[in-house]
């Protein structure tokens, strides 16, 4: 089968069809996703990694012990626990220790036309969600965790700072809640896309710091990471999102005085972002800048980053 493969190198080649192990089922893929974290891990942001990337997906069971799950339209958690330590028992599965994560560790991803994953990890797509909703299920399900650091105080204040995929997807999820929301980025045509929530977009070069009770880091960006501890009210939260390939070097000092926190936000609930597309229908299907065959895969990465571009996919198939 073709996959996306990197070694060091980012290349397209034949792999070995996946044989589904006990308890795991086939599944062939209808399109994957070009994440940031990919693109993080091209330029060395896991120096030991070696596999197929991709975790952003969506396809068709092929193979099950499960006839009922056999041709159904699927999408698949990315964290592979080992269900037996201390972590696992007691409710922290995404931060086992000995967890394996599609396309990022210790397992092959979705950018093939074959995956295996897990039955527990497989969650069924309604139909009444595109195929270009679908393929946003996984980095919609990070966006929303960030919302349980929302007050439930509308008079509360949001800053979210960057424009890329996530933090146009965060901001999404965030105005659901609350309409007390300011968004900065540094480009009009991103911001554009915010066009029907009732918010605050300002471009960076025209922000002005304030005081905000919540700050959502989503730039990716050191820069930003700055920018977010500048801003938050002492006593309220900021809240990360981003990775950084490089360390960030910052004076913590501000954080003892203003007494506010700050708290790490990963990986969501697959179901919640469901469950968000049925109800709020988001415009999810305007993110997508372009699409590739997958034997175009390098070309994808190369314009996936560029600064200007928002979802990049690779596909097996036409969307509908």
């Amino acid at each position: 089968m073709k996959a996306v493969y990197f070694d060091g190198e980012l290349r397209v080649c034949e792999r070995p069809k996946p044989l589904p192990g006990e308890g795991e089922v086939l599944v062939k893929v209808s399109a994957a996703g070009i994440c940031n974290t990919d693109l993080e891990i091209i330029g060395g942001y896991i120096p030991d990694f070696k596999g197929i990337l991709g975790h952003e997906f969506f396809g068709y069971i092929e193979e099950s012990d499960d006839t009922f799950l056999r041709g159904k339209r699927v999408t698949a958690e990315i964290n592979i626990p080992c269900l037996t330590c201390d972590m696992c028992m007691n409710g922290g599965k995404k931060h086992c220790k000995e967890r394996k994560a599609l396309g990022i560790r210790n397992r092959d991803g979705a950018m093939a036309e074959y995956i295996t994953v897990p039955i527990g990890n497989i969650h069924l797509i309604p139909e009444s969600v595109s195929d270009k909703q679908a393929v946003f299920i996984e980095p919609l399900a990070a966006a929303l965790e960030v919302t349980r650091f929302i007050p439930t105080d509308k008079e509360k204040s949001v800053l979210i700072i960057g424009d890329g995929k996530l933090a146009l997807l965060i901001t999404m999820a965030v105005s659901a809640i609350t309409e007390n929301v300011t968004v900065v980025g540094k480009y009009p045509d991103k911001l554009a896309f915010l066009n029907y929530l009732p918010l605050t977009a300002t471009l960076l070069k025209s922000f002005r710091k304030e005081f905000f009770d919540v700050v959502i880091e989503a730039s990716g960006s050191p820069s930003g990471f700055e920018l977010a501890l500048s801003c938050v009210k002492p006593g309220g939260i900021c809240v990360l999102k981003s990775t950084y390939k490089d360390n960030v070097s910052f004076n913590p000092s501000n954080i003892v005085r203003n007494e506010f926190k700050i708290v790490g936000s990963r990986c969501g609930d697959f179901k919640r972002a469901i469950d968000f597309i049925l109800l709020q229908n988001p415009p999810l299907e305007s993110l997508i800048s372009g699409e590739f065959a997958i034997k175009d895969a390098i070309e994808a990465f190369r314009y996936a980053s560029e600064a200007r571009v928002l979802k990049v996919v690779l596909s097996m198939k036409d969307f509908r």
